[in-house]
């Protein structure tokens, strides 16, 4: 058996991070005659029908990723000859493999920026490609956007609840492999945190690092107060961890052996208690620059729990958390989708018989220039979708405020309003460049600061999204609602 190397798992592995049967899919349109005939395009749209439990909104994240893993998306001699190894490919002719060789994205993305605010059904982005390179990015799309919008959302909830104090990932170790836990640092920076203890996110992305010590440090040392001086020595500017052994006591000896910390971090016993007591300890010093000492809590924190400590008015000036926000443990999946939306099929002469062939009671056609787009649509309980490529309209007000989102189809002027979607790639170069990630993170405070409900700290809340007349009364004829 091989295995694949981390450092070149992007390079060796891309085309086939993929559920099988979109490659058995591949195979079908490649060796269909209808999509041959018609030379296919798919449009595809992805999705979250449900927003996740404990949750009132969603904030989009992952797109870097996908342009990423899409502008460099091809397969490499060994993935085919994989490929051609399977026995369900036994009779699958050289042409395909040929095709699959040459393979390259050729079409267009439309996409949210990231660090937007949206609700269920909402697009988060569209493709729209050659049916088979559109179909080939759905495992990969879904699992980066659902991954990160699912960890920038529980990154942005704790933000809103801690009332802006910095709050730091901590959850490398907890996370479910280091690929998630470098993203889910990615995605958390999106969300509101200030930074990482992800060294490798902060130098891929620019996230500021944080760190303080282990409790094995200290013990490593013949005593707690030799620790602490050797690591100041070292690190004038760091936080001293204080609860391995009695936290008060460690307080106590900093405060009289005269070590000035930026910070304590306590980590464990009844934070509240601790975080006054500590306080008062600092504040008391006769040496007033303790004052100055700031106090960070961790220990398998989360939202709620931070919630009542500060309104307790615990004086705590950072959190550090781990577990809860890496994993989103209490609501671990999102369940994002990728619909098919409209395929795209060359215009035919009207007398020609294969015309036929894509008539059915379940498509309405808009003629263009040069194609015709047939909508499609489910209708399956549950699981239905509304048919066309669509655009979000963000309705906001003269005080910058935001009054409700209107989908439309993507064709439909809509007069005052914000349009969220943006073309990314078109033709299968990228035409807009995505910006830095603190960039994106100051454009995700801002979407909350324009959406005031969002601020609301107990319960899910409505939200005012609409569907556009025009959409509603061509989902109605295609039988989708």
């Amino acid at each position: 058996m091989k295995y694949t190397n981390v450092s070149n798992f992007d390079k060796n592995a891309a085309a086939l991070l993929t559920d099988f049967y979109e490659i058995t899919m591949a195979a079908g349109y490649y060796f269909s005659q209808f999509h041959k005939d018609w030379k296919t395009e798919g449009i595809f749209e992805l999705f979250v029908r449900k927003l996740p439990k404990n949750r009132s909104y969603l904030v989009t994240a992952g797109l870097q990723q996908a342009v990423e893993y899409i502008s460099k998306f091809t397969f490499n001699k060994d993935q085919i000859d994989y490929l051609k190894s399977l026995d369900v490919f036994r009779k699958v002719r050289q042409d395909f493999y040929d095709y699959l060789f040459e393979l390259e994205f050729t079409g267009d993305l439309w996409a949210v920026p990231e660090g937007t605010v949206l609700f269920p059904n909402e697009p988060i982005l569209r493709i729209e490609a050659p049916i088979i390179e559109a179909q080939l990015l759905e495992t990969y799309l879904l699992s980066t956007i659902n991954f990160q919008t699912l960890i920038a959302t529980k990154a942005s909830k704790i933000h809103n609840i801690a009332d802006n104090k910095p709050i730091i990932e901590f959850g490398s170790r907890r996370a479910h492999g280091p690929q998630a836990a470098l993203l889910a640092a990615r995605a958390s920076f999106i969300g509101g945190c200030a930074g990482t203890s992800n060294t490798l996110a902060g130098m891929q992305f620019g996230i500021p690092v944080y760190g303080t010590m282990a409790h094995s440090f200290i013990m490593s040392f013949e005593s707690e107060i030799i620790a602490f001086k050797e690591f100041q020595r070292l690190f004038p500017d760091g936080y001293l961890l204080v609860d391995t052994f009695d936290t008060l006591n460690a307080i106590k000896i900093i405060i009289e052996e005269g070590i000035l910390p930026k910070g304590v971090r306590l980590d464990s016993g009844d934070l509240l208690y601790l975080s006054k007591k500590v306080r008062e300890m600092l504040d008391a010093a006769e040496d007033t620059r303790y004052r100055n000492t700031k106090i960070m809590a961790s220990g398998d924190l989360n939202e709620s729990i931070i919630k009542e400590l500060l309104k307790d008015k615990a004086p705590i000036d950072s959190f550090a958390v781990g577990t809860e926000l890496s994993t989103s443990r209490d609501s671990p999946v999102l369940n994002g989708v990728y619909k098919m939306v409209a395929i795209q099929v060359q215009r035919k002469d009207k007398s020609d018989p294969k015309n036929k062939d894509i008539k059915s009671p379940t498509v309405i056609t808009a003629d263009t220039d040069r194609n015709v787009t047939i909508y499609k649509v489910k209708t399956s309980p549950g699981k239905h979708t509304f048919p066309g490529p669509k655009q979000i309209h963000r309705i906001i007000d003269d005080k910058g405020i935001w009054v409700e989102d209107i989908i439309s189809l993507a064709d439909e002027p809509m007069k005052g309003s914000l349009p969220l979607l943006e073309k990314i790639i078109e033709n299968g170069s990228i035409v807009k460049s995505l910006p830095p990630l603190a960039v994106t993170q100051q454009y995700h405070k801002k979407q909350i600061q324009m959406i005031p409900f969002l601020t609301e700290k107990d319960q899910e809340q409505s939200f005012p999204v609409s569907y556009s007349q025009k959409l509603v009364n061509l989902a109605k004829e295609l039988g989708s609602i």
